[in-house]
């Protein structure tokens, strides 16, 4: 019995930080019905996974190859042929996975106005950093420049655009606090 007191105190003990560094991203959205450190570090993996989502794996076809499926045809079954190997374990190791199916619905169900701000100010990159990206912009920049960054993530089509960089952030805002109370509830 003390032992379960000592794991409830450790669990309410830990911090944002902590829970980002949790592998499994259910038990962090379990945690985050009752704990508000687990709920905002459940947030922001749920918005990181969304953008994974919109600028990553649409673009992935599983099971494409740059082959054509009849070159070996009349080879036996399992014996060499390199297309049907391909695609069985594109599909099977494809990254779509449970976590990612929920927070493709959870992005499904926010406007998409909100959506669409709050995955913005995810993909961003401070100026000051090294290298070069589109999405390497100031918060004015990017409502300067939000028609091609929407595109980039896919959510260009019936998003009403930004008409300031503080409408741009009440929206991102609303989209986090959306999913925050999403969490609270455990739905």
């Amino acid at each position: 019995m003390e032992e379960g007191v000592m794991t409830q105190r450790k669990g309410s003990q830990m911090q944002f930080d902590d829970w980002k560094r949790v592998a499994n991203p259910w038990r962090v959205v379990e945690a985050a019905k009752s704990d508000e450190r687990a709920r905002d570090a459940a947030v922001s993996r749920i918005i990181d996974t969304m953008l994974e989502l919109q600028l990553d794996y649409r673009h992935d076809n599983p099971g494409f190859q740059p082959f054509s499926v009849t070159a070996l045809a009349g080879e036996v079954p399992g014996g060499g042929g390199r297309s049907d190997q391909a695609m069985l374990a594109a599909l099977r190791y494809h990254p779509q996975s449970e976590w990612h199916k929920a927070c493709g619905v959870l992005l499904d169900q926010l406007p998409k106005r909100q959506a669409a701000a709050m995955l913005m100010q995810a993909a961003r990159i401070r100026p000051e950093k090294m290298g070069h990206s589109i999405w390497m912009v100031t918060a004015r920049q990017m409502v300067e420049r939000q028609e091609v960054l929407l595109r980039a993530l896919g959510l260009n089509e019936g998003v009403r655009h930004f008409e300031s960089v503080e409408a741009l952030q009440v929206a991102g805002k609303r989209g986090r606090k959306r999913l925050w109370q999403v969490l609270a509830v455990g739905r």
